[in-house]
């Protein structure tokens, strides 16, 4: 309400503005009443944009607010006599009226709407500052604030500092994906590494590299062997503003990553990569041991000095050599790492942007359009391998019979139906709607039938890591359990373990917590059938 009252006090402050310098303008008033008028307009202009002003004061003083106020006096002198003119304009149509001298009747009116404009300014910071529930902006504190006033944030910054268990966010995507390969068989074993690196991992990757790293770094690795980060930043200098010219992307900003144990090496062995010229390796070379790099944007611990090393950002292919933004400590250095706010979605009907569901469809239509006209993942895969074996492009008899003898059990007819029109693949109507601002996506891909195994026996194709047990072992009633897919540890199942017809699993982090907390659909026909898929009208705005 606060704010709708605020929208309504500006429209009327702004036209009475206008108003007063059209209508002095058609009574002939002197011209000099605009550049009377001008500092008290300039001020007014000012308490408009409040919110902008103070990140101004905030950030660079009484210097950023002069030079504000040095753009905003000739553009606001412009505008009034573009208004006063406007108003000699009519009065020369109407009735011309003679220009009279500046006497006192003109400066009492500039400060009679001066007060008037006063008045609804502060009346609508006030209420502004209700509807965003802020205190006294005055008294918010210097970082994080721009360096000039705008009206757009650039970067908004979580001034929340890192701790261990918030620097990860995933184990990243250039890991290998044990449960896809296993999964796909071709008779050959598969191991599956542990996520986290052991006191041994880190100590011979410290007896590779001649280094010792260190110790709040080798207790990340203890949580994860590398991963991906996210979009991580440090400051370039004190009271950064939200904008990008006060910050430096850390990690490779494209990449976020920081590199496993057994990618650790020197910029030289970096350089040697693509070069064996002397002059192209940079100064110390052998003593900058590389975190993560982009080309010759890197992250580095400096080891060229006794003690614990330096942590360095630099892009070699911009500065040549590694003067950049440095930490004295890799504790330094985490402490200043901050991360960008997510971003709330923006409003908008969902509805809207998701097709009508596949169960709509005329049912000799569903099938077809279950998998859309994407290009067929497995089939690519198996084509780059150039071994001559590659998933059918549909399901017939023979496989079907063939998959079913396979795993001991009957597949549903809508499996069968599906998979008869296109075996595997990525899937269009792949979103189910559990309610209008629920959504969910069960699945982006399901395998070829080819693929589809029991746990049990995808459990025995693998090579577990010591002090981990296999899921044919941990999971009761694994052999009646199907894999229809696995992709990292998201996984679908059909769950033959209870009497009649199964049903179908999904299961979001199996790593972490197995099967355990699985969405469960009893009816597999009826979920298949409430699915949607993306599918925007080119009339309707971007939900972006």
């Amino acid at each position: 309400m606060s704010s709708k009252v605020a929208r309504a006090l500006r429209i009327v402050a702004a036209m009475t503005v206008v108003v007063s310098l059209v209508g002095a303008g058609y009574l002939g008033r002197s011209p000099w009443i605009v550049v009377l008028a001008t500092p008290a307009l300039t001020l007014l202009y000012a308490l408009g944009k409040f919110r902008q002003w103070q990140m101004a004061w905030r950030a660079g003083g009484l210097k950023s607010i002069g030079l504000g106020v040095l753009v905003a006096l000739p553009i606001q002198l412009g505008l009034g006599y573009v208004f006063y003119l406007i108003g000699r304009g009519l009065a020369s149509l109407v009735a011309p009226a003679p220009i009279a001298a500046l006497g006192a009747a003109d400066v009492l009116a500039v400060g009679l709407v001066f007060l008037v404009g006063l008045a609804f300014s502060l009346a609508i910071i006030k209420l502004e500052g209700n509807a965003m529930g802020t205190r006294d902006a005055w008294a918010a504190p210097v970082a994080d604030q721009a360096a000039h006033p705008t009206d757009e944030v650039e970067l908004d910054m979580d001034p929340r500092p890192l701790t261990p268990e918030t620097f990860f966010k995933s184990p990243g995507y250039w890991r290998p994906d044990p449960l896809r390969e296993a999964m796909e068989g071709r008779g050959k074993r598969v191991a599956k590494p542990a996520l986290a690196a052991s006191e041994l991992e880190i100590a011979a990757a410290e007896k590779r590299l001649g280094f010792p790293l260190p110790e709040s770094l080798r207790a990340l690795y203890r949580m994860l062997d590398g991963g991906y980060v996210g979009a991580l930043y440090v400051p370039l200098k004190t009271g950064p503003g939200p904008v990008y010219d006060d910050w430096r992307g850390a990690f490779s900003i494209d990449y976020s990553s920081l590199s496993p144990l057994k990618d650790l090496r020197t910029v030289r062995a970096h350089y040697e990569d693509f070069t064996d010229d002397p002059d192209d390796i940079p100064a110390h070379a052998d003593t900058l041991l590389v975190l993560q790099s982009r080309y010759g944007d890197m992250t580095l611990l400096d080891y060229s000095r006794p003690g614990e090393p330096r942590v360095s950002i630099v892009d070699f292919d911009k500065s040549g050599d590694a003067a950049g933004i440095a930490f004295e400590t890799f504790d330094a250095f985490f402490q200043a790492l901050r991360r960008p706010k997510e971003e709330k979605p923006r409003p908008f009907d969902r509805e809207l942007f998701r097709s009508k569901p596949l169960g709509d469809l005329p049912r000799d239509g569903r099938a077809t359009a279950f998998w859309g006209d994407a290009n067929h993942p497995f089939v690519n895969m198996a084509k780059g391998r150039d071994d001559g074996w590659h998933p059918k492009a549909m399901a017939d008899d023979a496989l079907i019979n063939e998959t079913e003898a396979r795993i001991g059990a009957k597949l549903p007819e809508v499996i069968k139906q599906l998979w008869r029109a296109k075996n595997g693949g990525d899937v269009a109507y792949r979103f189910l709607m559990d309610g209008p601002d629920v959504e969910f996506e069960p699945f982006e891909e399901l395998a070829p039938m080819e693929y589809a195994v029991t746990l049990a026996e995808l459990s025995r194709r693998i090579d577990f890591s010591p002090g981990e047990k296999p899921w044919h072992e941990s999971i009761a009633e694994a052999d009646k359990l199907v894999v229809l897919n696995a992709r990292r540890e998201a996984l679908v199942l059909l769950d033959f373990r209870r009497e009649g017809d199964p049903s179908l699993l999904v299961v979001d982090d199996f790593g972490a917590s197995g099967i355990d907390n699985a969405r469960a659909f009893d009816d597999i026909d009826a979920f298949i059938g409430k699915l949607r898929k993306f599918e925007r009208s080119p009339l309707l705005p971007s939900p972006l």
